[in-house]
């Protein structure tokens, strides 16, 4: 029986290739394809993640874990990985890690990023800019205050989570103006110390309608204390991205 050792990789994906990052029957998805590459470096894993990203949403720092022979050499194997998993997933970094090492249950905060607009002028930038219908921006970012702190999400996520409560902390809530090739964009950094299924598309839906006037700053608030649910629209998934995952200090060293 060969000596195994466990690594932790940071990937980056373009979600609209795949339906998602859980394996799923008769469709491609993250899991998957990384499951089919390992397996023809003779690698049979079990890929553990930070984060399930549904269909369409993207990543630029995912954390996943996995073990393989202890005779790979890292540098080696995150080379290729990256010419077999091209142009879809990039390996940006590997760790070796200890045993009980997990991606999920090991995170103290996760980071999402939702980029959107109301004008999309390059059709080349439609899978990674969500096109959204923006109202009064100063109200946009005075409802996006109410959701920092701890609060019971519920009527914030799509059933199917397989969390044991819908109770989540977000630390901060950073809005801002950007451009990405000339495209001016609205940019959402979520920090908090997790998220549940849908959570920030369906928060991005409820304070987008705040901004158009659709909805008030009280139905907001009337959802956030589960009194009613008033708007379950979530955004489009193509704007959402898994930026970053943080870990106890010594986590994660020496990578290559």
């Amino acid at each position: 029986m060969s000596l195994k050792k466990r690594l932790a990789l940071k990937i980056a994906y373009n979600g609209a290739a795949f339906y998602g990052f859980a394996p799923q029957i008769d469709v491609q998805t993250i899991t998957g394809r990384l499951t089919e590459v390992l397996l023809s470096l003779g690698i049979k894993a079990s890929i553990l993640a930070a984060g399930r990203t549904d269909k369409g949403v993207h990543a630029t720092g995912q954390i996943i874990g996995f073990e393989v022979p202890d005779f790979w050499d890292l540098a080696h194997l995150k080379i290729l990985l990256n010419q077999k998993l091209y142009p879809h997933i990039y390996i940006k970094q590997i760790w070796n890690v200890n045993k009980g090492f997990h991606p999920r249950f090991d995170a103290l905060m996760r980071e999402y990023r939702y980029i959107f607009t109301p004008k999309l002028r390059n059709i080349f930038l439609s899978d990674f800019i969500s096109k959204e219908r923006v109202g009064d921006v100063a109200k946009l970012s005075q409802a996006l205050d109410l959701f920092i702190g701890e609060h019971n999400f519920k009527f914030f996520c799509k059933t199917g989570s397989d969390a044991k409560n819908n109770i989540r902390k977000i630390f901060n809530v950073r809005f801002y103006s950007y451009k990405i090739f000339d495209e001016p964009v609205f940019v959402v950094n979520f920090l908090g110390n997790g998220f549940l299924y849908s959570q920030i598309r369906l928060i991005m839906g409820a304070v987008l309608a705040y901004s158009r006037g659709e909805i008030s700053l009280l139905n907001i608030q009337e959802q956030l204390e589960i009194k009613a649910r008033n708007y379950a629209i979530p955004v489009s998934p193509n704007g959402l991205y898994l930026s970053k995952v943080f870990y106890a200090q010594g986590s994660l060293l020496g990578g290559v």
